[in-house]
């Protein structure tokens, strides 16, 4: 049996990609530098787990050793397998080598991607096909891996340039935003340009016809591209509820057909819709789709309610403007009347230079604004770039509101506490560390 060992294996797409390796019959193992809830859930799935990074970790034994895009090449590990001639690949190509064997739908796009991915798979693997679905969010119903798929349903990642790699069957583009320009010299063409390429590389292309990026992408191609939101495949009569959406699916010249979405927002109508598209083309028909769609259960920290009490605490990964402002006003739509208090943790000190004050643009959404000291996600500080000022750009653009910094999770906590009152909702944003939060916000409570 081949043996793969994986740099970063604590990481939610590095450890995904370890259940991936072991569930198509390979010996896994594989190091990082702290304990995390995906080391645990590796452990628990024998799968070995070094914690810290060692030369010794390596031998001949081991025939690929793959490393995520955290992980620098001057690793030991890596050093070391390069050393002894051991293959070595990061992460995006050595998904890419196992995807491109089976008949697979790549979804792309800046933002949406992991939602989207998520809807499709719950599709597929509730119509009863063998499906593997690689998403970066948390998702618990995608846990189990097949050596011989149906369908590969993958959410490919442009910021390292690795959505390449793949050869889409079926590929999805919700849209393309100016975020992730480091591994593209800063340049939004040389992104664009990216996509361009990936379409080529597809068999067909399922656009967002309402997003001017996308188009342009495309405008060119050869290959068979159809477009969702627009014309022949839109939504119309959106209802905003307390538990999802219901809409008219307009589609096919005219017909219509009643969906419900357990979602909330216009951002997620689109995310259907795309979902709905792309299945029909690989042969799913649009009323099984709906019908199994009322059963999805969104992926972890993706406009996920985790209370529903006294008041209402939700927990979002959102980061970027776009689509923090996607969350608050969706959730505005769905829950008109609602105080509601934003508790953002920033994310990278590089995005926040890179943002600037556009960063305080969505939150005119909400009532009372909670910032944190930027995660940093591995990057070292850069000067003057800080959550501190982060809140200043807030509270210089919407001067009438309540906008309060703190300079850890534990002080956010106490803050949001400190102003929480019966029917408020709480919206905790961002990527990075901020869903602990969750344990430690309560009605009145201290902590």
């Amino acid at each position: 049996m081949d043996k793969i060992f994986l740099v970063g294996i604590g990481g939610a797409g590095m450890s995904r990609l370890a259940l991936l390796f072991k569930g198509s019959g390979y010996e896994v193992l594989g190091s990082d530098i702290r304990e995390s809830e995906y080391t645990e859930i590796l452990k628990l799935n024998n799968i070995k787990v070094f914690i810290g990074h060692s030369e010794a970790h390596i031998d001949k034994s081991i025939s690929l050793l793959v490393y995520s895009s955290a992980v620098k090449e001057t690793n030991p590990e890596v050093s070391k397998a390069k050393k002894l001639g051991i293959k070595v690949l990061k992460r995006g190509e050595a998904l890419a080598s196992v995807v491109n064997k089976f008949n697979n739908i790549i979804i792309s796009g800046t933002h949406g991607k992991t939602t989207t991915t998520s809807i499709i798979g719950h599709i597929l693997k509730k119509q009863g096909y063998r499906v593997n679905v690689y998403v970066g969010g948390r998702d618990n119903e995608f846990d189990e891996f097949y050596s011989n798929p149906d369908f590969f349903v993958v959410e490919s990642d442009e910021s390292d340039g690795s959505f390449l790699f793949f050869n889409p069957r079926y590929l999805v583009i919700t849209n393309i935003d100016k975020d992730h320009l480091n591994h593209y010299d800063g340049s939004f063409e040389k992104l664009k340009n990216a996509f361009s390429i990936l379409v080529e590389k597809s068999n067909r292309a399922v656009v967002c016809g309402l997003d001017k990026n996308a188009i342009d992408v495309v405008r060119n191609s050869k290959n068979k591209t159809l477009f969702y939101g627009v014309s022949n495949f839109k939504a119309e009569n959106i209802e905003y509820l307390l538990n999802g959406t219901k809409f008219d699916l307009v589609y096919d010249n005219g017909k219509k057909m009643k969906v419900f979405s357990p979602l909330f927002g216009d951002k997620n109508v689109l995310n259907v819709l795309a979902s709905l598209l792309v299945l029909r083309e690989a042969g799913i028909p649009i009323e099984t789709s709906v019908k199994h769609l009322r059963s999805f259960v969104p992926p972890s920290r993706r406009m996920e309610i985790k209370k529903n009490g006294d008041f209402i605490l939700v927990d979002d990964h959102a980061d970027h403007p776009t689509e923090i402002e996607a969350t608050l006003s969706a959730l505005r739509k769905h829950f008109p009347g609602k105080r509601l208090i934003a508790v953002f943790q920033p994310h990278r000190y590089s995005r926040m230079k890179l943002l600037g004050k556009k960063v305080a643009e969505p939150f005119s959404f909400a009532d009372e604004v909670v910032v944190t000291e930027i995660f940093p996600a591995f990057e070292k500080p850069i000067e003057n770039i800080t959550g501190k000022g982060i809140a200043n750009y807030v509270k210089e653009k919407y001067p009438d509101k309540n906008v309060y910094f703190a300079s850890s999770n534990f002080d956010a906590a106490k803050r949001v506490n400190s102003i929480l009152k019966k029917g408020d909702m709480v919206v905790l944003l961002g990527p990075g560390d901020i869903g602990e939060l969750s344990e430690l916000i309560f009605l009145k409570g201290d902590v």
